[in-house]
Parts: structure tokens; C-alpha cells; sequence
């Protein structure tokens, strides 16, 4: 078995100067200090360490004392390290060391760490000496460094949420408006025509559905950790603006807790659910629905529109619905009868 390691004992030098009796309240002192401490003479020499020095650089006391303050330093700042030290002589005042600098220990093992350093002039039997706190701030740069990132992340939110607000708020509402002007001219022109033009729409459809796959991509970096529910009412309050009503939309069991996975998969089926009535159904009423019961999530898109006719081929986007679906080992099925309305109901298996 390792036997621990006994402190080692704070050393003589100080409490030799004088009348020991006075100094051993300061050796204490500065032994139960929560910062580093140094003391290091007009040559660099030190000649006092307390007990967090030993923990914070790994070596032992008697390893420190009576050598040059520069071990303590990154090795390449060891060489213009007397230069500093010298300068703080010619004119010695306490202050915080390299204000504005980022200032770095290294300990034993060559690890190095940033510190904050305050330096104080001070007088022991006679000799002037140079009293250093060491403070080790690596949870404070990582927290600086946190916070930053934190910020650039809210910062890239908002350039995507105003890109996203804009791709929707103006480059497709343009499109739907160009295809329904489109679709209102095509019982009054001939039959080639026709056909071209309801080629153009299904580009156009095509073009607005890689648009709101953009969208979404913009959106899901936005809404990570909010909760589903917030995201699927977010969606049927941007639906409303297309559809000219709000869908009525219900919730039901334990959402709170579904994960961002899910949370993004459920967004993206409602909006190209939405965006299927927006298109082609000219519903007059849609109902929204999300359940979860029985470790199964279940979404329901209803609406009172036209209908699929019934030799109407599934379009890519009921077929990305059926993918996603299928791809969490839930199912996909879609309801629906010319001029009888449609229900979407798309479901996946998740635990409590």
C-alpha cells in the first residue's frame, strides 16, 4: 500500500526572521489561504510557498524553495520572465500582474494552466520581497469561453430565423400566388397549353417543397430543446397565414418529455401535412392532433378539402412522410376520397 504523503513542513526562513512567535500567525495564515502563495526575493528566489502552491503545480515545497520563480512558467517565457520581474522592482506597487493578458502556470508533469497573478511589495527583516497570489481560473476561461459560444449560437439562431422567415414570408408566398394565378387561368386556355402549364406547377410544387425542406433545416437549429408542443403550434400559426384559418389543434398524454429526434421528425411531417392541404385541398376546416399513449406517438392531419381522387398517384411528399415513418419503425397511412377530404395519420413507437 502507497502511504500518503505528510505535508511538508512550512518552512524557516520567514519565521528565523525576528521573533518567531510573531510569525507563526502569519505562517498559518497564509498556510489555510484558498490562492497560491509565493514570496521570492530581489534575486527571483524563492523563499516561502504555501500549501495550495504545492497542489496547484505538483512539485513539493522543498523542490520550490530557493529556486528561480521561473520554473514555475511556461518554458518559453522563462527567458524574458527576469525582464518583467526587474521592472516591477524599479517601481514595486501592488497590482494585478499583466492586466489585460492571459497569463499561464506550469506545473510539474508540463501542463500548463491560465492564472491570475497579484503582486505585492513587501519588507521581512530588512530585505525587500515580492509577494505572489496564484489563482488558477481554468473553470473561468471555460466559462468565458462557454458563454461566447453561447452567444455566437443565439446570434447564427437569429440569422436563420430571419432567413427562414424571409424564404417564407416572401419567396413562397410569391410562388403559391403565381401558381393559384396559374391554376385560375386554366379552364380558359387550349388544351397544349394546358398541359405546359400544369407542367410549370408541378415544378413549382417541387420548387416550394425543397424550399420548405430548407426552412425547416433553418427551423430545427432554432427550435432545439424546445418542446414539441411548442414546435408543432408554432408550425399550425405559420399554416394559418396560407390557409387563411388556424387548423384547430389538439394535444394529448405525456409530451413534454419527446425527444429532439422525434420533436424534428413530427415537425416536418405537420408542415408537409399542412402544406399538402395549403396546395391542393381547399379545405374549409383542418384538425390537428398529437397523442402519446401506450409508448406510441401518433399524429392525425385532417381535413374536409377535395379528397385524393382515387387515381391520383402519392406525391413525394406523402412518400417522405411514409419514409420517416418507416425509418423510426412506426407506419404512415393516408385516408382519403374525391371531394370526401383527407386524414393523415402517421405514427411511431417511443417510451415514456
Amino acid at each position: 500500500m502507497h502511504r500518503k504523503r505528510e505535508a511538508s513542513p512550512v518552512p524557516a526562513k520567514l519565521s528565523e526572521v525576528g521573533d518567531p512567535n510573531d510569525d507563526h500567525w502569519l505562517l498559518e495564515v497564509v498556510e489555510a489561504m484558498p490562492d497560491g502563495v509565493v514570496i521570492v526575493d530581489q534575486r527571483g528566489t524563492m523563499t516561502l510557498v504555501n500549501r495550495e502552491m504545492e497542489r496547484l503545480l505538483g512539485y513539493r515545497r522543498d523542490e520550490m524553495l530557493g529556486q528561480p520563480v521561473e520554473m514555475l512558467l511556461p518554458v518559453e517565457v522563462r527567458s524574458t520572465h527576469h525582464e518583467h520581474r526587474d521592472g516591477f522592482n524599479a517601481n514595486p506597487h501592488r497590482r494585478a500582474m499583466g492586466a489585460g493578458l492571459d497569463l499561464s502556470a506550469q506545473r510539474k508533469d508540463g501542463s500548463v494552466f491560465p492564472v491570475e497573478i497579484s503582486l505585492a511589495p513587501a519588507e521581512v527583516a530588512g530585505e525587500r520581497v515580492v509577494i505572489a497570489t496564484v489563482r488558477d481560473v481554468t473553470a473561468n476561461r471555460q466559462a468565458d469561453a462557454d458563454l461566447a459560444a453561447a452567444r455566437e449560437r443565439v446570434l447564427l439562431a437569429e440569422d436563420h430565423e430571419r432567413i427562414a422567415r424571409d424564404l417564407h414570408d416572401t419567396v413562397i408566398q410569391r410562388l403559391f400566388a403565381s401558381g393559384l394565378s396559374l391554376q385560375s387561368v386554366l379552364p380558359t386556355v387550349p388544351e397544349t397549353a394546358k398541359v405546359k402549364i400544369e407542367r410549370i406547377l408541378d415544378d413549382q410544387d417541387d420548387a416550394i417543397r425543397e424550399l420548405r425542406t430548407a426552412i425547416f433545416g433553418l427551423a430545427s437549429k432554432r427550435s432545439a430543446g424546445r418542446t414539441v408542443r411548442v414546435v408543432v403550434n408554432d408550425l399550425v400559426d405559420e399554416s394559418a397565414r396560407v390557409l387563411g384559418f388556424r387548423p384547430t389543434l389538439h394535444f394529448s398524454g405525456v409530451l413534454d418529455t419527446i425527444d429532439e429526434e422525434s420533436t424534428a421528425e413530427v415537425a416536418a411531417v405537420v408542415r408537409e401535412a399542412l402544406s399538402n392541404v395549403a396546395r391542393h385541398a381547399r379545405a374549409r376546416k383542418v384538425e390537428v392532433t398529437l397523442k402519446h399513449a401506450d409508448e406510441e406517438l401518433l399524429l392525425t392531419v385532417s381535413d374536409d378539402g377535395e379528397g385524393i381522387p382515387g387515381s391520383h398517384r402519392l406525391g413525394s411528399g406523402l412518400l417522405n412522410m411514409h419514409d420517416r415513418a418507416e425509418r423510426l419503425g412506426g407506419s404512415c397511412s393516408v385516408t382519403s376520397a374525391e371531394h370526401a377530404g383527407t386524414t393523415v395519420r402517421w405514427q411511431i413507437p417511443i417510451g415514456d
